[in-house]
């Protein structure tokens, strides 16, 4: 139940020694934390990648925390994308705790593209993401167990969200692209937008007192 997928390419630029960065972020490492949607996570190998699903029941280990200085970062949901400008960026090294799932990859034979340069990894064990700040981290990540009824939910097909609550739906799959804000400010908002190709439309959905009544999916077109 994970229609959309955050993309995170950004440009290279210098890192902050560890013992520079900030407490908040310096006191994630060695933590574990869950993947909402399950991700997917990318894996940079070279000039190839491979996206992995992550279980709600498997943990990530944060094993290396890294702050960058000022550069350009891309935010897409399947290719949908928009630049933002952040002073300092954040990339986690990522170890997960159990299983994961490949479920897409691609690869080809010229250069790595900037907005995956310094997220390689020599084996897909471990990735590295790059967040835009601790918001953007914190919608992507979650520091604390998925609630007990989520193994129940994640494993029933649904056609339809209507009725689960805000929470239980960024469980299940992951933050929309619109509203783009910290996770909080997200589960109290009204509407939930996944922009759609052209001719298609958007996925938007309704919420009232943070449950979801309505659900209107993109056209399948002519």
């Amino acid at each position: 139940m994970r229609p959309w997928l955050p993309l995170l390419p950004l440009l290279v630029a210098c890192h902050a020694p560890a013992d520079t960065l900030p407490p908040e972020l310096a006191r994630l490492a060695g933590r574990d934390a869950w993947v909402y949607g399950g991700g997917p996570l990318r894996c940079v190998r070279g000039s190839s990648t491979t996206e992995f699903f992550i279980p709600l029941t498997t943990p990530v280990r944060v094993t290396q925390v890294e702050q960058t200085g000022p550069r350009e970062v891309e935010i897409g949901v399947k290719g949908h994308v928009r630049e933002q400008r952040t002073p300092q960026a954040i990339i986690l090294t990522l170890e997960p705790q159990g299983p994961v799932e490949p479920v897409s990859g691609s690869s080809g034979n010229g250069p790595l593209p900037r907005w995956w340069q310094g997220l390689e990894v020599k084996s897909c064990t471990t990735f590295r993401v790059a967040f835009v700040d601790e918001a953007h981290l914190n919608r992507t990540l979650s520091f604390t167990p998925p609630p007990g009824a989520m193994q129940r939910l994640s494993s029933q097909p649904r056609a339809s969200s209507v009725g689960l609550s805000a929470t239980h739906l960024l469980w299940l799959r992951g933050p929309p692209e619109e509203p783009l804000t910290d996770v909080e400010t997200l589960l109290r908002a009204t509407t939930w937008t996944v922009i759609g190709g052209v001719p298609y439309g958007d996925q938007v959905t309704t919420f009232r007192n943070g449950q979801v009544i309505r659900e209107t999916f993109p056209g399948m077109g002519p």
